[in-house]
């Protein structure tokens, strides 16, 4: 094989491995970390609706809350009316239970837009990917 065409594929090659391909690991840790975020968004959602459903935000609950390390203790609310909500830059607000819904849904729906992003910028960079690897075999002298 001609050695510029070696020297091609081999630039290539290391485009591939050191700049797409971590390009890629990194769009999929941020995908995961949103997914995560709508997740727990959800999970908040659905204890919220479930606790209005019952009428515990009158009546109070008992519950157990996590400490860490699978550590959990016993904790008795005694109003659940109100909701501490992250803002952001470590900010709490203190929501009414249906404002905190209507904040949550606003929440979900900007982070399904990033998720939306990200998913568009995974398949651009697996496109590239995969246009460079034909254009490796085509060099290469192979045929489909």
């Amino acid at each position: 094989m001609n050695p510029d065409i070696e020297q091609k594929i081999f630039k290539f090659e290391t485009f591939i491995n050191d700049i797409l391909k971590e390009d890629l690991a990194q769009l999929e840790q941020k995908l995961d970390v949103k997914n995560a975020d709508v997740a727990e968004f959800l999970q908040l959602k659905s204890m919220i609706t479930t606790i209005q459903n019952n009428n515990l935000d009158k009546n109070g609950f008992k519950t157990q809350v996590d400490i860490g390390q699978n550590f959990f203790i016993e904790a008795h609310i005694p109003d659940a009316s109100t909701i501490l909500l992250d803002i952001g830059l470590g900010h709490y607000m203190e929501f009414s239970l249906n404002d905190a819904l209507a904040v949550i849904n606003v929440r979900i729906k900007l982070l399904e837009q990033q998720i939306a992003h990200y998913r568009k910028e995974i398949a651009k960079i697996n496109a590239h990917i995969k246009l460079i690897l034909l254009g490796i075999r085509e060099l290469q002298g192979f045929k489909d």
